[in-house]
C-alpha cells in the first residue's frame, strides 16, 4: 500500500513535469488576455479612422433593374452622383449600376479620392488586391480590394471594396498586436482564425491537469496539518 508521503511526492513530480510543459503557454494566455482586457476593441478595429458619411437622397426610380432573386438589396452611393445597388444572394453580392449592368471596379485614382473622403487619412499610395492570402490583414473581406495608405504613415492602412467603394477594414499597429496575440491565444499560427485546434485542446487539458493536481496537493498538505 502506497504511503501518504510517497503518494504526495509522486503527485508533486507529476505536477512539476506538467507545469514545465504548460508554463510558457499559460504565460502567453495571461499576457494576451491582459492585452484584450485593457485595450478597447472598437479602437483596435480602427473605426475611429473612418468618417461619418453625409446623408444621401436615394430613389429606386433611378434604377432600371430586371426582376431579380435576392435575399437583400442595398442601395449605396459609390461616387458623387452615382448610386449602385448591391444584390445579396447565397453566393455573395453583385453590384449593379442604375442601368442594371455590373459596375466596373474603381480606378486607382478614384479609390485614392474616395479614401480621402471616407477616412481621416489622405492616402497617396494604393495596391490592387485580387487574391486572398491565408492570415492576411484583410481576410474575410470581399475581393477585389484597394489597399490604401499614406506614404508618411504606412502602418495605417484602409482596405476598400473595389466595386462598392466601401472602406471595409482599417488596420493599424494596435490591431496587428491584437492579431498576433490572438494567434498565440488560440494557438492558430497560420490563418489566425481557427478555433479548436489540436494544440489548443492539448494544452487546455494539460492546463486543467496542472490546476487539478495543484489543488490536490494543496488538499493533501493541509489535511491534518500536512505531511512532512
Amino acid at each position: 500500500m502506497t504511503s501518504p508521503l510517497l503518494r504526495q511526492r509522486r503527485i508533486r513530480r507529476w505536477h512539476r513535469g506538467i507545469a514545465v510543459i504548460t508554463s510558457v503557454q499559460l504565460l502567453l494566455w495571461t499576457v494576451s488576455g491582459m492585452y484584450f482586457a485593457f485595450i478597447d476593441i472598437e479602437f483596435v478595429r480602427g473605426n475611429q479612422f473612418k468618417t461619418v458619411p453625409e446623408p444621401v437622397e436615394f430613389s429606386s426610380s433611378r434604377f432600371v433593374l430586371s426582376p431579380i432573386s435576392a435575399t437583400q438589396v442595398t442601395l449605396l452611393q459609390r461616387k458623387s452622383n452615382e448610386l449602385i445597388a448591391g444584390i445579396h444572394t447565397a453566393t455573395g453580392i453583385e453590384w449593379l449600376d442604375a442601368t442594371g449592368a455590373l459596375v466596373e471596379p474603381l480606378t486607382q485614382a478614384e479609390a485614392l479620392d474616395l479614401g480621402a473622403s471616407r477616412t481621416v487619412m489622405v492616402p497617396d499610395s494604393a495596391e490592387w488586391i485580387a487574391q486572398n492570402v491565408v492570415g492576411s490583414e484583410y481576410r474575410g473581406a470581399p475581393l477585389p480590394l484597394w489597399k490604401l495608405w499614406e506614404s508618411a504613415n504606412p502602418s495605417r492602412v484602409a482596405y476598400m471594396n473595389a466595386l462598392s467603394g466601401e472602406v471595409v477594414k482599417v488596420r493599424h499597429n494596435a490591431w496587428r498586436w491584437w492579431d498576433f496575440l490572438w494567434s498565440l491565444h488560440i494557438m492558430s499560427y497560420t490563418d489566425r482564425d481557427a478555433l479548436g485546434t489540436w494544440l489548443l485542446k492539448f494544452f487546455s487539458v494539460l492546463a486543467f491537469m496542472t490546476a487539478a493536481l495543484g489543488l490536490w496537493l494543496f488538499a493533501l498538505t493541509t489535511r491534518k496539518g500536512g505531511y512532512q
